[in-house]
């Protein structure tokens, strides 16, 4: 439910900025407001547990900060080695191919060129439910169209040679599971909304500070919200790597498609 509703609010980028930094600005703005009664009361005693307590919602702030940061750069990664991943097998399959029956060589490989040139065509389109039924359509065509080369091969040549290309064709589908996995495994709606809710607090707590001693500074008031946001939209844009400004580049799969039209280049 929790990540439904992020979903849609966390359309893009720009949209979580505006978001966040209009939230964090009107917590500053609220704190300061209800500080500045507190000055009034000039009541010593609570003014004194201020610092106490906002000390300790930075501190948590900070650690729920890191702990997020870690996770998205931790699934980044993942995203990352499994482009590289799906490139060697796809690469080490198409290697393989050669050693089939001659009747399957040719086949295979032109369905591994054009497994390679779907990948990179539908990939950056995931993000559109139409594109990617049609993308992961194809691909599954193209993946049984393999398997049926593989068993017939199999069939025709039972020996060791053709296990090892099952056993990298077997990678490559696998892989291909991964990915799909991968890009799902966002960090969960109930992270987000608990790190929003301590940054909002942290900004007002600073704000209340300030109007308890009835002056506030741009730091406090202006300078604090803006880095949070900051910080929480790197978090968000490093853990959705097809939009924004950090994303993960597919360069391993272009290097292979082009491997693989320089190698059928020569062949013909």
């Amino acid at each position: 439910m929790i990540d439904d509703i992020l979903a849609r609010i966390f359309g893009n980028q720009l949209a979580v900025f505006l978001l966040i930094i209009v939230l964090m600005l009107a917590f500053a703005e609220l704190g300061f407001r209800l500080g500045l009664r507190l000055h009034a009361t000039k009541d010593a005693a609570r003014k004194g547990q201020i610092g106490g307590i906002q000390g300790a919602v930075l501190g948590l702030l900070g650690l729920l900060l890191g702990f997020t940061f870690a996770m998205a750069v931790q699934r980044y990664d993942t995203r990352r080695s499994l482009v590289i991943q799906e490139a060697n097998t796809v690469g080490t399959t198409y290697l393989r191919a050669s050693l089939l029956p001659d009747a399957h060589q040719a086949p295979v490989k032109d369905l591994l060129r054009r497994y390679v040139d779907l990948r990179l065509k539908y990939w950056p389109l995931v993000d559109d439910p139409a594109k990617f039924a049609e993308g992961a359509r194809l691909t599954s065509e193209i993946q049984a169209e393999l398997w049926k080369h593989a068993t017939e091969a199999a069939k025709e040549a039972p020996n060791d040679i053709t296990a090892t290309f099952i056993e990298s064709l077997n990678e490559t589908i696998d892989t291909d599971a991964e990915r799909i996995a991968a890009m799902r495994a966002g960090i969960p709606g109930g992270v987000w909304l608990l790190l929003i809710m301590v940054a909002a607090f942290g900004c007002f707590t600073t704000s209340y500070g300030a109007g308890a001693e009835g002056a506030r500074s741009k730091l406090g008031s202006i300078f604090l919200p803006l880095l949070i946001t900051v910080v929480i939209v790197l978090i968000f844009d490093i853990s959705h790597p097809r939009m924004g400004l950090i994303q993960i580049g597919q360069q391993p799969l272009v290097d292979l498609q082009q491997s693989i039209q320089a190698k059928q280049h020569i062949d013909q």
